[in-house]
């Protein structure tokens, strides 16, 4: 029999996961990262105790074993620290992406291998597939809960040990199911936001947690100009157009911020698109495409993929520059490149001019 450690978060995708991957007649060993260990008020999701006791009612309900391991070091440093010290550096990272690299396909995966299990399943909605080169990674079929964005990260030699048993479902088809196994957490709400953020958004957080204090500054103009005052740099986001504290005429967009300034620059709706960007930290699933060819880049998880012509392509770098300007990508976002619904490759964004 084969061996699968599930990935349990307590909620509803991974709680079906499981049920399908023990119908299909592996052994299962259900697996909850406690990610927020010892911390009072931490959010009731994914990696909290709330979240675990869920897991464990559904591992009970199945019949399969289930394990809570802590992960709250290795959570703190790679994911909490990198997004606090990301956004004191002006940039807007992705915590679910270095989540993804980090954690549940990293540490989950050498916990797999203490267990003696020969894969590593997830609830993500996104499929592994054969190509004609090899295991491919693709985008879920519901195109409303595709999360293959978020798994760039993967390694290529990873790709023949994960299982999404949920890439060829739909939401609706997974609570169905969930309702006629009588799962516990059939009714369970899906989390939409930073699962380690909860009330007060992000900027709340960065002040609570990160150290990040208010600290006035002025908001400027492209020319410099200056347009108004803030409390933070770190309370805006490039593209952010409401609640700018400054009245204009046109319609105006955060086009950049600059913390060795404390400033935050607006701009119209031309200035926030921009041509030319640079990634760094590529990891590609196929071979390296050469410069001069073209390639679709998602900058954004529920971005349309839009053509870019490849500038330069080695080591671990990237440049590219679009066929057509695009609205708001920011230092720290990651960049995902596809070919139709397969995954090529991503990194993430360094400089946009």
């Amino acid at each position: 029999m084969k061996k699968v450690v599930m990935a349990m978060s307590g909620g509803v995708d991974s709680s079906v996961a499981a049920a399908l991957l023990k119908k299909e007649g592996y052994e299962v060993i259900g697996v909850t990262l406690n990610l927020f260990a010892g911390e009072k008020g931490s959010p009731a999701c994914c990696g909290a105790a709330q979240a675990g006791a869920g897991a464990r009612a559904v591992c009970d309900a199945l019949g399969v074993r289930h394990y809570f391991k802590n992960a709250g070091e290795v959570f703190k440093k790679k994911v909490i620290d990198e997004f606090v010290g990301s956004y004191a550096a002006g940039a807007t990272p992705n915590p679910c992406v270095n989540c993804n690299r980090f954690v549940k396909f990293a540490y989950l995966f050498d916990l797999a291998g203490a267990f003696g299990a020969g894969y590593l399943a997830t609830g993500h909605y996104a499929r592994i597939e054969k190509t004609p080169d090899g295991l491919g990674l693709l985008r879920g079929l519901d195109p409303l809960k595709d999360q293959s964005y978020f798994l760039y990260c993967l390694k290529k030699e990873q790709l023949s040990r994960v299982l999404f048993p949920l890439g060829a479902l739909t939401k609706q088809e997974v609570r169905k199911m969930a309702e006629e196994l009588e799962l516990p957490t059939a009714k369970v709400k899906e989390s939409s936001d930073i699962c380690f953020v909860g009330e007060g958004g992000y900027a709340g957080y960065l002040k609570k947690n990160g150290g990040l204090k208010p600290r006035s500054g002025r908001i400027v103009d492209a020319g410099g100009k200056t347009l108004g005052r803030h409390e933070g740099f770190f309370n805006y986001t490039v593209g952010q157009r409401r609640g700018l504290g400054v009245y204009a005429v046109e319609r105006l967009y955060v086009t950049a911020l600059k913390p060795e300034t404390n400033e935050v620059t607006l701009g119209g709706l031309a200035e926030a698109r921009f041509s030319f960007f640079k990634a760094s930290g590529m990891n590609w699933l196929v071979k390296k495409p050469a410069a001069g060819a073209r390639i679709a880049a998602q900058i954004r998880y529920r971005h349309k993929p839009a053509s870019c012509l490849i500038v330069s392509s080695h080591g671990t770098g990237f440049s590219g520059t679009f066929d057509e300007p695009q609205f708001a990508p920011a230092r720290g976002q990651s960049v995902v490149f596809y070919q139709d619904d397969r995954v090529l490759g991503g990194g993430v964004i360094e400089d946009v001019r």
